[in-house]
């Protein structure tokens, strides 16, 4: 920067500063001390052998300060003129306003306010003027170029103004008179300016803007033109107020005035507010009702109330702001019913309506609609109709939604369309699950029948009807469907099997063609699987269900088939349908393995062997794979039912020269442990027993003859038998050899007590009722076959082989429960044991059943049990001369129970009159007399029913209690090896009934029979497993490992 530039930009903010004249002083003064400084100093200095020369820099000092002297006096010189001759412009003003004439009296006031301005500046003129001659005097001190002309102005005009003064004071005394004249002219001015604003304040507060009513917009006019009459009157008040000071006149208050002036603030305040609120209003107006901001306008109109509130207490206290007070008030009222307007549910309907009873014309296109629109309908005058609108509304478009939520879900539910088998030339589909479709049916169906209930349903009446007639035709449709592929999926099968084609041609062709017509309908529902629209084809219902109606029949004659082939071989009658098609659906001779364990007890398989082309069954193999070889074998020729006649056939011819060979070769040159090991299990049993029943009988003989320990020599004989029997049970055996001997030991446990009772009571007669309640086995020369004798009852030996299926423990109760049964199948009744759960009901019948060598099945029974499936397993019994124990009986309902009585006593009259036929539900059936029909029942459980009395009449009542546990329990320890067997038993039953009585009695702690029996049934195994330790450990162990994890 230079040097004059610098200097330039420091006088700028001197004369920004706007110093007086004394601070001025002081900075030249500064500056000409520099100078006066600078010439002191000398000019040259030496120091050692240097000599500084400052001439230069000293001229340059004192050049530069010179510099800044003149320009700042040059700047002081330039405000001092400047001042001087606004001043010399003042003055002459003054001078020219003195000197006018005062002919008028505005003439007048004009010299008399110059006399009175000139008074009032006079110390102030002379201030400046002092003033000025201070500036001079410093310029002239420190600047020489002022021009001298200008010192000798400035003392002229202080003589100038106290000449004017005086010419003021002169002027003043002239016009005295002049002044008293027109004095008066003011006051009557005044008193007229008075009376005046009397006029205008009584008309402003009679008919002003703060007493228009409802009339706002009139009283905005009015407050505009009050605005103008104002503004003269107060230019009128003051211009009189100015003339009485020149007159000197007191200052008079113009009450009128003052009060005009204040309702005219406080109106302006309170019109003020509510003119921006209707500018405003009017802005909302052009908003189109389609962007409608509630918020702008809530907070907007809370403002403008916010604001009104706030004005003045008097302001509140007049009419017009509790009339501009109520309209903000309802226009604010008036937006939440905006808001209620907004709502969604809100349908053209509705608006049309609105538009009718606010007397407004219905503008179709509500998107480009104004508020302003909205705002001239009131709507705080409707707020009734609009909630009423609203509220119905609300409530259709719920109904609205749910009907929508159904047809959107109907317009794109599908089938599920899965692949279900494939041929050569065609791939078959079937519907998958549909079970969200009934859900949703039934829920549907739920939701529209609310609807049509509702009083709001109006508009959509005709949709919910439509809707309804669909989800109906669909229920209809799909339920109908579904029977129709469920039968023929089970039928499809059936109808490919040569043999049933061949049977049941006429059948076969009507199934083919319903095939046919459902393949076609599936595939055209694979490509469309719309369920709204596969469901109401035309005539789809009918025609499903004529499709159904045929294969119905097509099923009636299977069933028929099927009946009749179970007539032929009956152990049929013990299998489902399903499994007797895949029988008879298949050729080979392997048919029957897969159901054979069904039909028969305890058998896994029949064993076949080939000769050349032909097949021939051999044998019979247990579960347990204990093998019977027929003596003659069996051609498997004709249809399975035919050659399975002939197995059963086979079976018990086979099973009786069997059992007489065991009895004729009974330990005959051999011991009687080589002997067992010779036969099969029941067979040896029945050799057993048969041995038994005529050694206790010659005992009998021969005490009658006077050997009277007989019978004791024949106890003593029993029980080394058992003793061998427990010995070779120890020894390592093959399982079937082992389970053999323990089923052995168990009966002739029995046996040995038996003969223990006969020799304790001294019993020496075979009539005697202890010998004669027992099951006795007899081989009757004449009739060269076995039978089974219990006092009066006689039966045959079935001859069913049953493997090395097991028998229970007998105790008294079991004889008791035996006694029983075969007395009344003596008077050609049923057993009915009764008792707790557990306590061996249905196992003790079956155990029977087994000692008399007869086939029984076991039946659970259920609620939805009925009298044609207890017909068909009936039916099968009788034919095939079977024992059939139903287990809880009474479960089954008692309108059931009343045909089921009426059929079992048609069996038992057929069998009490020896009938080899008779006629059973309508068919004529064969009859085996071996038959026997028995029920179990818990009394007193949930869900058990009394029986009716024409039932309890066919059936001899068993009471069951707790089986002897102790005695189980030794006799199976016994027959598993065990020698110290009686004491363990009585340990574990006292264990086990303190755990029942003490633990916990919820239904997973089982410490009964069951729980006992399965301890009992590995003590064995573990035993052998554990040879080098003693008994009472390894059943100390046992108990823990199956009884700690409870």
């Amino acid at each position: 920067m230079s040097e004059s530039d610098r200097l330039e930009t420091i006088l700028n903010k001197f004369i920004l500063k706007k110093l007086n004249c004394a601070q001025y002083d002081e900075k030249l003064e500064f500056y000409t001390s520099i100078i006066e400084e600078v010439n002191q100093c000398p000019l040259v200095h030496e120091t050692k052998c240097i000599v500084i020369n400052f001439e230069f820099l000293s001229s340059k000092i004192k050049y530069c300060t010179k510099s800044w002297i003149n320009s700042i006096c040059e700047q002081v010189l330039s405000v001092v003129k400047d001042d001087f001759d606004e001043l010399k412009q003042q003055i002459f003003s003054l001078k020219t306003s003195l000197d006018r004439e005062t002919n008028t009296l505005e003439e007048l006031k004009s010299v008399l306010s110059t006399i009175a301005k000139i008074k009032n500046l006079s110390y102030t003129v002379e201030f400046k003027i002092r003033n000025i001659q201070e500036y001079y005097k410093t310029l002239e001190k420190y600047y020489s170029d002022v021009p001298q002309e200008e010192f000798h102005l400035q003392d002229k005009i202080l003589e100038d103004w106290r000449n004017m003064i005086i010419e003021a004071k002169r002027k003043d005394q002239k016009l005295y008179t002049v002044k008293k004249r027109f004095t008066q002219i003011t006051v009557n001015q005044l008193a007229e300016f008075s009376e005046k604003m009397e006029k205008i304040y009584h008309e402003f507060s009679t008919k002003g803007p703060a007493l228009v009513g409802n009339k706002l917009t009139k009283g905005l006019k009015l407050i505009d033109e009050y605005k103008i009459v104002l503004q003269k009157s107060e230019e009128e008040n003051l211009a009189l107020c100015n003339t009485g000071k020149l007159f000197d006149l007191p200052v008079i208050t113009c009450n009128h005035l003052l009060k005009l002036q204040k309702d005219m603030r406080l109106l302006e305040l309170i019109y003020g507010i509510y003119e921006m609120q209707q500018v405003t209003r009017a802005e909302w107006g052009q908003f189109l009702w389609a962007g409608l901001d509630v918020s702008c306008l809530s907070e907007g109109i809370t403002d403008f109330l916010k604001e009104l509130h706030a004005v003045p207490k008097e302001a509140k206290e007049l009419p017009v702001y509790r009339t501009i007070e109520k309209r903000m008030i309802e226009f604010k009222n008036a937006i939440p019913l905006f808001l209620d307007l907004k709502n969604p549910a809100l349908r053209e309907r509705h608006w049309k309506e609105l538009f009718e009873k606010t007397n407004q014309d219905y503008n179709l296109n509500l998107d480009a609609m104004p508020l302003q629109k909205i705002f001239e309908m009131e709507l705080q005058n409707f707020s009734g109709i609009i909630a009423s609108i609203v509220d119905i509304a609300t409530k259709e478009l719920v109904i609205e939604k749910g009907v929508n939520e159904v047809e959107t879900f109907w317009d794109s539910m599908n089938f599920t369309v899965l692949q279900h088998t494939s041929t050569e030339t065609r791939t078959y589909y079937v519907l998958g699950s549909c079970d969200e479709v009934v859900e949703a049916i039934e829920d549907n169906s739920v939701s529209l029948q609310s609807m049509s209930g509702s009083r709001y349903v109006g508009p959509f009446t005709e949709t919910v009807h439509e809707l309804e007639t669909l989800l109906t035709t669909i229920s209809s449709v799909v339920e109908v469907w579904f029977i129709l592929q469920k039968k023929w999926m089970y039928l499809q099968g059936i109808f490919g099997a040569s043999d049933i084609r061949f049977q049941l041609k006429q059948e076969t062709d009507n199934f083919e063609k319903i095939d046919e017509q459902l393949y076609n309908i599936m595939m055209d529902t694979k490509k469309d699987p719309l369920i709204k629209r596969c469901c109401v084809i035309e005539n789809r219902e009918s025609d499903l269900s004529e499709m159904l109606e045929e294969l119905e029949n097509c099923q009636k004659s299977l069933m028929d088939y099927l009946d009749t082939k179970r007539h032929i071989f009956p152990r049929f009658f013990f299998i489902s349908d399903d499994e007797l098609l895949s029988i008879l659906g298949q050729t080979g001779h392997e048919c029957v393995q897969e159901h054979i364990i069904k039909m028969f007890d305890n058998i896994a398989k029949l064993g076949f062997f080939k000769e050349g082309k032909e097949v021939f069954a051999s044998s019979m193999i247990s579960a347990e794979s204990e093998i019977m070889d027929f003596k003659h074998f069996v051609a498997i020729e004709r249809r399975v039912e035919y050659w399975m006649i002939k197995v059963v056939d086979e079976m018990k011819i086979t099973n009786r020269l069997l059992t007489k060979a065991s009895i004729f070769h009974y330990c005959h040159e051999m011991s009687r442990v080589e002997w067992i090991d010779c036969y099969q299990g029941m067979v040896v049993l029945a050799a057993v027993q048969t041995w038994w029943t005529w050694l206790v009988e010659d005992s009998f003989n021969k005490m009658a003859k006077g050997e009277k320990s007989a019978l004791k020599q024949y106890s003593a004989l029993l029980q080394k038998q058992l003793d061998d029997l427990v010995l070779k049970v120890r020894t390592p055996l093959s399982a079937n050899s082992r389970k053999k001997i323990n089923t052995l030991l168990i009966i002739e446990v029995h046996c040995r007590d038996i003969v223990n009772n006969l020799v304790r009571d001294g019993i020496r007669e075979t009539t005697s009722f202890e010998w004669e309640s027992q099951l006795r086995f007899y081989w009757v020369r004449e009739t060269d076959d076995l039978f089974v004798d219990q006092c009066t009852a006689r039966f045959d030996y079935g001859y069913e082989y049953m493997g090395l299926n097991g028998r229970l423990v007998i105790t008294p109760l079991t004889d008791r429960i035996y006694l029983t049964l075969t007395q009344a199948l003596s008077l050609y009744l049923g057993g009915a044991p009764a008792g707790p759960a557990g306590t061996g009901k249905t196992e003790t019948t079956k155990d029977l059943a087994k000692a008399l060598g007869l086939f029984c099945v076991v039946t659970n029974c259920g609620e939805g049990m009925d009298f044609h499936a207890m017909g068909s397993i009936f039916s099968g019994l009788c034919q095939c001369g079977a024992w059939g124990c139903f287990d809880e009986f009474n479960r089954i309902d008692a309108s059931v129970l009343s045909v089921i009585s009426t059929q079992i006593k048609t069996i038992q009259m057929a069998v009490a009159q020896s009938f080899k036929k008779f006629k059973f539900e309508g068919l004529e059936i064969a009859l085996d007399r071996r038959v026997g029909i028995f029920i179990t029942m818990n009394p007193g459980y949930a869900g058990r029913t009394e029986l009716p009395e024409s039932v309890k009449a066919l059936f001899r009542p068993v009471v069951v209690i707790v089986p002897d546990l102790q005695q189980i329990c030794e006799i199976m320890l016994l027959s598993e090896g065990y020698l110290s067997a009686s004491v363990l038993a009585k340990k574990m039953t006292i264990l086990y009934k303190l755990t029942q009585e003490q633990l916990s009695r919820q239904h997973h702690y089982d410490f009964g029979l069951r729980a006992l029996k399965s301890v009992l049934v590995v003590a064995g195994e573990i035993r052998r497993e554990s040879a080098d330790l003693s008994e009472e450990l390894v059943v100390m162990r046992l108990l823990r490992d199956m009884n700690m994890p409870k």
